[in-house]
């Protein structure tokens, strides 16, 4: 099945890369319409009804945000930022977004993108991971929420409640602030990316906490980390440096 999609950048010459890109390494992209504005854009999406954008955030007088906050109705498109200024890879974005690529576009990551888009693809229903990406764009960051997906749905958890992460392979555990418990299917390196700039810190290769939640630290037994909840995490060589700065800022 054709993944009907538009591309949305006012620079000519960066669709028309784009363009190329999918043509070649990804053929299951069917691009139906190009726009170089948002309101050129908005036109396109309700009229056309596309399973993808690929929507470029700094354009002139209205940037991709002001596009995506004009679409008052639910929608049903997965969307992959593509822009040039890495200061867009803000958490509010990485974590509820299908994918986010930075030009010059990464040939790997754009398949890789594509093929994240092509999984999640199927029958036309409102989605709830743009939805929460466009709150978190409006919320003050205690309040956003960084979406987790599990076995039977796509959760949507405040980070101000995540107390700590622990990683298992390429799962990751998240503990929270309630005593609740969640296991993902991605690993802990992912979600330190997209928490970083939260008040989180990697103490050990295992484990990533909130540093708003630490009860104390403990020298004894060559440091470790209390947490509210009663549980302790232990303190790498590689980290304790850098954990001590924090703790003592």
């Amino acid at each position: 099945m054709k993944i009907s999609t538009i591309l949305i950048d006012d620079e000519a010459r960066s669709r028309q890369n784009l363009r190329q890109l999918l043509d070649e390494y990804c053929p299951d992209i069917e691009i139906v319409a190009e726009a170089a504005s948002a309101t050129e854009a908005l036109a396109l999406i309700v009229r056309l009804q596309p399973d993808l954008l690929f929507l470029d955030i700094e354009m002139g007088e209205f940037s991709g945000f002001d596009l995506l906050r004009m679409l008052h109705t639910p929608q049903t498109f997965e969307l992959i930022f593509v822009t040039a200024f890495d200061r867009y890879g803000i958490q509010a974005v990485k974590a509820c977004a299908l994918d986010y690529l930075l030009k010059p576009i990464n040939i790997m990551e754009l398949c890789s993108a594509v093929n994240k888009a092509s999984g999640q693809i199927g029958p036309k229903k409102e989605n709830e991971r743009l939805r929460e990406l466009m709150a978190n764009i409006d919320r003050k960051e205690e309040e956003q929420r960084i979406a987790v997906p599990l076995a039977d749905k796509i959760e949507f958890i405040p980070v101000a409640r995540i107390l700590r992460l622990e990683a298992e392979g390429n799962y990751t555990h998240f503990y929270l602030d309630d005593g609740k418990h969640q296991l993902v299917c991605r690993t802990l390196k992912e979600y330190q990316e997209l928490l970083e700039g939260h008040q989180f810190v990697r103490t050990h290769q295992s484990h990533l906490i909130n540093f708003k939640k630490i009860s104390a630290y403990v020298k004894k037994d060559g440091g470790y980390i209390a947490m509210e909840d009663g549980s302790t995490v232990p303190i790498s060589r590689q980290k304790k440096d850098e954990v001590l700065s924090r703790i003592l800022r």
